[in-house]
């Protein structure tokens, strides 16, 4: 005779934090947080050392910077709310972009293209879609 055998399974209990925009600000201050945690980095190795490595690929690494704090806050606001992944960490990269543009015409004085534009915010919605998958799957 077979014995019927009922486990209940143990899933974690999420969150109750259910603020969504309070997350997805907290999220976009820690990306920026950590943007300039490490720009302050390389600026602070690139006046130390005599590395040409740094001054020739300085944009190539800025990009890789931005992408990892998009992804890192976007993980971290899903992993909050544990819900909505994809929404709230497209949300956090094109607040970032929008944040980082914003900054960025201000200070220099440089002209957008729309193609440019569109590369920034489609690289930092799809990272920040990346981090909110992961994110709530931690």
């Amino acid at each position: 005779m077979a014995k019927v055998s009922r486990r209940t399974r143990n899933y974690p209990q999420t969150p109750k934090n259910t603020n969504i925009p309070l997350t997805i600000f907290k999220g976009v201050a820690i990306s920026i947080t950590v943007s300039l945690i490490c720009a302050v980095c390389l600026s602070l190795i690139s006046l130390i050392s005599d590395s040409k490595f740094i001054d020739n690929y300085i944009e190539y690494i800025m990009v890789a910077v931005t992408m990892t704090s998009i992804f890192v806050g976007s993980a971290y606001a899903t992993k909050q709310t544990a819900s909505k992944g994809l929404l709230i960490g497209c949300t956090v990269g094109i607040i970032y972009v929008l944040f980082s543009m914003g900054v960025g015409l201000e200070l220099g004085q440089e002209q957008v293209s729309w193609l440019m534009l569109g590369n920034k915010f489609a690289a930092g919605s799809l990272a920040g879609a990346l981090g909110g998958f992961i994110g709530v799957n931690l």
